[in-house]
Order: C-alpha cells, then structure tokens, then sequence
C-alpha cells in the first residue's frame, strides 16, 4: 500500500459510516444515506484495488477505466439535475397555489380592508 491509499482508504471509509449513521439518526433519508455510503465505499474499494475499476470497464465493454468513470458521472449528474428540476417544479406549484389561496382568501375578507395596518416608522 502506498501513502496515498493508507490516508484515503480509511477517510473514504469514514465517510461511507457517516453518511449510514446520518441516515439512522434521520438527519438524511435511508436512500441517501445508502447512496452516498455506496458512492464512498466504491471509492475505497477503487484506492485500495486500482486494478479493479479497470477490469471492471472491460467487462462493461469500455476500454479504459477513466472512460467508465467519465461516463458514470455524466449519467449521474443528468439524474441529479433532472430530480432537483423536478423538485424546483413542485415547489413552484406549491408556491402558486399558496398564493391563489391566499389571494382568494384576502378577496372574501374585503381586499386590503382585511390587512392589518402597517407599523409606521418613525
């Protein structure tokens, strides 16, 4: 082992038991807990053995290693961005919706009548 794997094996390691104990005390969900416990785990295995992401773009039928991770996480970061889209969506119908209630709501109580005053600054 070289100085390289013997400090970044045990961090990586470290953080995939932190992002799993995140999850048990409910500071993040289970599936990003085992998300990102996945993601740092494969990590260490990939400092520890770096034959292994090499043979296991053979496998695939990818020529080198940095092509496999290269594609890997082009296709995460097109997952990524389309859920946090798709988050942003909801919360703008949220927000919307909210407002046409609250706007409805304001209407039947007499419009600007129903406000309280405002605080005047002196």
């Amino acid at each position: 082992m070289n100085a390289f794997q013997i400090v970044f094996v045990p961090i990586c390691a470290l953080a995939a038991l932190a992002s799993l104990r995140r999850a048990r005390q409910g500071r993040s969900g289970w599936l990003a807990g085992l998300f990102w416990a996945g993601i740092w785990s494969a990590g260490a295995l990939a400092i520890a053995l770096p034959d292994l992401p090499g043979m296991v773009a053979r496998l695939l039928g990818i020529g080198r290693a940095a092509d496999l991770v290269s594609y890997l996480t082009v296709l995460t970061l097109l997952a990524v961005t389309r859920y946090f889209y798709s988050r942003h969506r909801r919360l703008e119908t949220v927000i919307t919706q909210l407002a046409r209630q609250t706007a409805f709501a304001e209407a039947q109580l007499g419009g600007a009548h129903a406000r309280p005053p405002a605080a005047r600054h002196e």
